[in-house]
């Protein structure tokens, strides 16, 4: 299980994501190092700030069929009024 918060230092502490390919850069290193070792990963939390990107931002991963293997599935938090 990993967590993956996307504002500027990965801790969901900020209500601003970083940009609309911060979630395919960070998502990237995981899913090649669960493929090269034949594991699979659940994405515990996920989050993003309210700013423009939002909607974008788990589209833009880019997920190819190959990488649906390797990801069991994710939560989405959220917060806020």
């Amino acid at each position: 299980e990993m967590h993956q918060y996307l504002d500027s230092d990965g801790s969901g502490t900020s209500d601003t994501c970083v940009s609309s390919t911060i979630g395919a850069e960070r998502l990237q290193a995981a899913t090649q190092w669960l493929q090269a070792n034949n594991l699979k990963g659940f994405l515990g939390e996920m989050g993003a700030g309210s700013n423009g990107y939002l909607p974008n931002i788990f589209y833009r991963c880019n997920l190819k069929a190959e990488t649906f293997a390797v990801w069991l599935g994710a939560l989405w938090w959220a917060a806020g009024p």
